[in-house]
């Protein structure tokens, strides 16, 4: 018989919180990644997520690494640490949302800071200047995205199953807030 790790243990009542709140209809669940890197002996797990009147999506990740597995099945724990697994959030919002990065960090850090790192990044496209002086090699007109990553400093495990549908509810809350930015800046884009 398989005796679970920690890993999957949170693995199924994460997965499990998820898919309720998209019966509940209050997310959609619009990904799922389930990964074992033979490379670096880790697994990851992640779930997307988005609410249906929004323009935002959020992923859920975990991360379980070949010293979490060995020091949970044979003890063998380095000084310091203990198995588990590693959390990290992102949100994925157009380039547009960029503006309000000072209000989203906010309203971020009010709700995550003392557990979580939070990490803003931008990317656009952009066409190389060929040589003609044409394209400039400026960033292309809102082609790109605005990401907010929110890496957890501690590990996790099963001590923290009961936490699991409040973190879940702090998740939906932190997408509602990127999609509320999306929502007034069309509102302001109508009214012009």
């Amino acid at each position: 018989m398989f005796d679970p790790t920690i890993f999957d243990n949170l693995k199924v009542v994460l997965e499990g919180h998820l898919y309720d709140l998209d019966a509940e209809q209050m997310i959609r669940v619009i990904g799922r990644e389930d990964f074992i890197d033979l490379a670096s002996m880790k697994r990851i797990f992640s779930m997307r997520i988005r609410r249906d009147e929004g323009c935002c999506q959020a992923e859920i990740s975990m991360t379980s690494v070949l010293s979490d597995f060995a020091g949970e099945r044979f003890r063998l724990i380095e000084p310091g640490e203990r198995p588990g697994a590693k959390l990290a959030l992102r949100l994925d919002m157009p380039l547009s949302h960029c503006e309000h990065a000072a209000e989203l960090h906010r309203a971020m850090a009010d709700r995550w800071a003392e557990e979580a790192r939070i990490r803003h990044e931008r990317s656009a496209e952009f066409v190389p200047d060929d040589g003609s002086g044409r394209s400039g090699g400026g960033p292309s007109d809102e082609k790109g995205a605005y990401r907010i990553h929110i890496e957890f400093i501690r590990k996790i495990d099963e001590s923290h199953i009961d936490d699991m549908e409040s973190l879940l509810a702090h998740l939906v809350d932190s997408l509602v807030d990127a999609d509320e930015v999306g929502d007034r800046e069309g509102r302001a884009r109508d009214s012009e």
